[in-house]
């Protein structure tokens, strides 16, 4: 008899639970119920969902949705807040700002998941105030 560890965490604050029973890199990708994610690892392969607004499923009849396996990764259009941070070299807190910013070209927020489509695509920032320097300078001439 063969067994499988899995984890399970409710987040009651953010209204959302997650379920793994691979512990691989992954992304999540939709379902067809907008509150729930499946999360695929590189290959395409179902490790787990992640279902938000979890006070929206106490109805009698119970939630069903299909976990089906994807083509790998590099023909999926979404990327984790991981993977993006790697591919900017930025930490995973400024891909988050960025994507709050809506610095990230097609970012979008599913309860508290970003999905961020790949190639991962910044948008150019605006510049800020003039700084101490460029105040000097412009008071000078």
């Amino acid at each position: 008899m063969s067994s499988r560890k899995v984890s399970v965490w409710y987040d009651d604050e953010g209204d959302m639970l997650e379920v793994l029973w691979a512990f691989r890199e992954g992304y999540f990708s939709p379902t067809d119920d907008e509150r729930i994610l499946k999360r695929l690892d590189d290959d395409g392969e179902v490790i787990g969902f992640l279902i938000h607004e979890m006070s929206t499923l106490k109805q009698p009849s119970p939630v069903e949705f299909e976990l089906a396996s994807e083509s790998p990764a590099h023909d999926v259009a979404n990327v984790t807040v991981r993977q993006a941070a790697a591919e900017l070299g930025v930490s995973e807190r400024r891909v988050r700002q960025l994507a709050a910013d809506g610095r990230i070209q097609g970012a979008t927020k599913l309860g508290a998941e970003w999905l961020i489509p790949r190639p991962v695509a910044l948008v150019p920032a605006k510049r800020g105030p003039i700084g101490v320097a460029g105040r000097a300078d412009s008071a000078a001439g």
